[in-house]
């Protein structure tokens, strides 16, 4: 027999055959082996135990038959070498007699796993699991291909697996569903719902339907900043024109505050009878603007009612812009006008750029002045600028300014200024002031003079006119910080400030308005020395205290020095022949030159040196422009 054709024998055959080659084996003397493939009925005893001891054992791959078919000692399951058997034997699949079984269908064994080879017509196996076979009774479809029509095409268990219903366009939401074109606009498929994107230019859609696409044609032209401009336009397209709310408005001085362009009223109480205040502070009819009061301009509703103005309103209709002009009430500030933008309803009296009519004392052209362009006797462009005209009456202390104002018709202008009488009846307290009213200040007042010499010399050092003991000078304006001394002249008069912080051309200018002049070195040396020209006006001998010198304090019982210019002719004992203060208090300007300086005589209140307060002392030279409060002068003739 061969080794791999194997049969089952009758149980009498077999024993006959056993014993036939047990016969053999005697009259031959050879071992007889029963062949490893025979297959012996379950009732009858396997052939290998019928072997003949020690005959040698044939080599085949092992089965599962209960044999050791490759001769390794190993019965089916305890040899590796089984695996190979069992690798794809639905019967034995994986091990020695396990079968592989599939309910509704074919099964197969893979690798030693079972699998389902094949359904039973109207079944199809979902889950690829052999042990529960084809369980489903899906039927395949669109030869497995799945559709997006709520159809297990491929019998997976899944519906429409594959298809995006949240962005596709002919499918969102649900199969089927085509998201299709929009007037003027994009439509596309946003997690499930046909939904408007984007407008094409010049339109939008106003409603947020898709399904009318971008329905309102209009293009934005607002910005971040301002949805609506004040235009007669649509310029954040909502279908509304010059919206309040939406208004970007302008500065809020636009319609300015002076004159006409002012609030005309705070409260009620400011208006006339049947009148009222606003809240645009604008005086109206108490009961309001007549309902839908038509007009063209302000003059027709000013005939009504003076706090009314004419203002254009646009309504979009399905015809297109409808516009419509109605009296309405006055407001102080800007009101949008349509296509006229922000402008401002003024009062029946304003006058754009000019004052021309009546001189009314009333800004009507609201540049904060009044009447400016009546007549020039009220205003004149002095610098650039204008200002009042302003005009007088009288002279001196009789002096009277105003302001050219209109006349009480309003027909000219006038000046109302009417001079004071005349205080005095002449004019001779140095005080800078023309006391007589002639037009002329101190011309009456005697300077001091004393002869020296060939000439007169002032007995006192110059003064300021209005000086006193206290001030240098008369000031003009007391109330301001600047000192603004009236310098006309120079006076000769004892006991007031000396004429300080003077330069060498204004003391030369005041002498000679006088007459006089500045005195010469010689002169003045002079007069402080004598015909014996001694060092000193008191003599040869150097005091300390005789005139107001670096050693004399102004305040003897203040502590460190107290050095300052004194009044005129203060210290009796500094005088020469009537002349005083010839040494110390001020130094004094001479007409001489030397080297292009002017030498200054007699030393200051700030001189330590006594020859720096001597009458020789020639060396002091000085440049023309120096201001200082250690130097003046005094004039000769």
């Amino acid at each position: 027999m061969s080794g791999r054709g194997r049969r089952a024998l009758p149980a009498i055959a077999a024993f006959a055959f056993v014993f036939a080659l047990a016969g053999c084996a005697e009259d031959e003397g050879v071992e007889v082996l029963p062949d490893p493939d025979f297959e012996v009925a379950p009732d009858l005893v396997p052939l290998s135990d019928l072997r003949v001891a020690d005959a040698p054992c044939q080599p085949v791959p092992e089965l599962c038959n209960g044999v050791d078919d490759d001769c390794d000692s190993l019965v089916d399951g305890d040899d590796p070498d089984i695996e190979v058997a069992t690798f794809d034997d639905a019967r034995n699949c994986g091990a020695c007699g396990q079968m592989c079984v599939t309910p509704r269908g074919t099964a197969g064994c893979r690798a030693a796993t079972c699998v389902v080879i094949a359904c039973e017509p109207g079944f199809s196996d979902y889950n690829a699991d052999a042990a529960d076979g084809c369980e489903s009774d899906c039927v395949i479809s669109e030869g497995g291909t799945e559709l997006c029509d709520t159809q297990d095409n491929d019998c997976d268990g899944q519906l429409d697996e594959g298809w995006s219903l949240a962005d596709d366009p002919d499918n969102c939401g649900v199969c089927g569903r085509q998201c299709g074109d929009a007037a003027q606009g994009t439509v596309l498929c946003v997690e499930g719902a046909c939904t408007l994107v984007g407008c094409d230019p010049g339109y939008v859609d106003v409603d947020g339907a898709s399904e009318n696409g971008c329905e309102y044609a209009c293009s934005p032209r607002s910005t971040p900043e301002v949805a609506e401009f004040c235009n007669g336009l649509d310029d954040d397209c909502d279908t509304r024109v010059d919206e309040a709310a939406d208004l970007a408005l302008p500065e809020e001085d636009f319609c300015g505050q002076n004159g006409l362009c002012g609030f005309e009223c705070d409260v009620d109480a400011d208006c006339a009878a049947r009148e009222r205040c606003n809240v645009g502070r604008v005086c109206v009819p108490a009961d309001g603007a007549p309902a839908e009061l038509a007009c063209a301009t302000d003059a027709d509703c000013r005939a009504t009612h003076p706090g009314l103005a004419c203002i254009t309103t646009v309504t979009l209709t399905a015809d297109g812009p409808a516009r419509r002009s109605t009296c309405v009430e006055r407001v102080h500030g800007p009101v949008c006008d349509a296509e006229a933008g922000y402008r401002c309803a003024r009062s029946p009296g304003f006058q754009a750029g000019n004052e021309a009519g009546a001189c009314d004392q009333l800004d009507n052209d609201c540049d904060g002045r009044t009447d400016e362009d009546f007549v020039d006797a009220l205003f004149s462009d002095g610098a650039g600028r204008q200002r009042p005209r302003t005009c007088a009456d009288g002279e001196g202390r009789c002096r009277v300014e105003a302001r050219f104002q209109c006349t009480a018709d309003g027909a000219g202008t006038e000046c109302p200024a009417v001079a004071l009488p005349a205080g005095s009846p002449d004019d001779a307290d140095c005080d800078g002031e023309d006391d007589d009213c002639d037009g002329r200040a101190d011309e009456d007042f005697q300077d001091a003079w004393v002869r020296v010499g060939a000439v007169e010399i002032f007995a006192y050092e110059a003064s300021r006119p209005g000086a006193t003991d206290a001030l240098a000078g008369l000031d003009l304006n007391l109330e301001d910080d600047a000192l603004a001394y009236v310098e006309t002249r120079a006076c000769s008069r004892p006991g007031v400030l000396p004429w300080a912080n003077v330069t060498w051309a204004e003391a030369d200018t005041a002498c000679r308005s006088l007459g006089a002049r500045l005195c010469t070195g010689a002169e003045w040396g002079l007069a402080c020395g004598g015909a014996a020209a001694e060092t000193f006006p008191y003599g040869d001998a150097y005091r300390a205290n005789a005139c107001n010198g670096g050693e004399l304090d102004s305040d003897p019982a203040a502590v460190g020095d107290q050095d300052a210019p004194r009044p005129t002719g203060t210290l009796a004992a500094c005088v020469r022949a009537g002349v005083a203060d010839l040494s110390g208090n001020l130094k004094e300007w001479t007409s001489d030159l030397s080297d292009g300086l002017r030498p200054v005589r007699g030393g200051g209140y700030e001189s330590n040196i006594p020859g720096g307060l001597a009458c020789n002392e020639l060396a002091d030279l000085k440049p023309e422009e120096l201001r200082s409060s250690t130097l003046g002068f005094r004039c000769c003739r």
